[in-house]
């Protein structure tokens, strides 16, 4: 088993091209419908730190954009990129580097009050140079529990590289509104297959600064029982 300590944070910008009533706030960074001929941009960092015993650990630093577009009310388009550098390390002494990046392009469609799916297809360049594909597809369930709390949850399939058997991936988190501008985050979520069993816990804080500007917050640990990095 190997033991990960994550840290992430990003900022969300939202901007309107055409007047329109929007909400007073995004839900959690915009994990919701942005709303039509809306343009949402999130950039990001995230530190992950791999510990496979007490003399060797892997790190990687890793940077994120994703833009979302409302094509209609309820129905966005994705596209999200991201590079990463991993490191390892024996004995204080690093022994390689490699770049790893990826484009992804979906879409996001509204089935119902509560309910939406997203699909996306990627592609990965490895720690090899090779370019592999991915298709991913989740089921979205959003509800408000009360004023306050909402509760998300994400359940769906990935294929990646040339693997024909899909993992089961999912995510289930709650998020606490204070009187604005603050939200607190709790959140789960993993990946299970024939090569790879992971799974993560985070706690987040996320601060708006105004109705279309907010900064997100993570902090999390997990385990990961994977053979093969997907």
């Amino acid at each position: 088993m190997k033991a990960f300590i994550v840290v992430t944070f990003f900022i969300c910008f939202t901007m309107v091209l055409k007047a329109q009533e929007m909400q007073p706030y995004v839900f959690s960074g915009g994990k919701n419908f942005v709303g039509k001929s809306v343009f949402q941009l999130e950039y990001g960092v995230n530190f992950e730190r791999q510990i496979n015993d007490s003399s060797r650990f892997n790190q990687q630093i890793s940077q994120y954009a994703l833009i979302k577009y409302g094509a209609l009310q309820g129905l966005d388009i994705l596209i999200n990129y991201n590079y990463a550098r991993e490191q390892t390390f024996v004995s204080d002494q690093m022994r390689r580097s490699n770049g790893l990046a990826n484009l992804t392009v979906g879409v996001k469609k509204k089935l119902g009050k509560n309910y939406s799916l997203k699909s996306n297809f990627g592609l990965l360049k490895d720690e090899l140079g090779k370019t592999r594909g991915r298709f991913q597809v989740f089921g979205i369930s959003e509800h408000s529990l009360n004023s306050s709390l909402a509760w998300e949850n994400n359940l769906g399939l990935n294929w990646a590289k040339v693997n024909l058997q899909a993992n089961l991936m999912y995510l289930s988190g709650l998020t606490f509104t204070t009187p604005h501008p603050m939200d607190f985050i709790i959140e789960i979520y993993g990946q299970y297959g024939q090569q790879t069993w992971n799974n993560y816990a985070n706690i987040g804080l996320g601060y708006y600064f105004n109705k279309d500007l907010m900064l997100e917050t993570y902090i999390g640990y997990g385990n990961n029982l994977s053979s093969i990095l997907i």
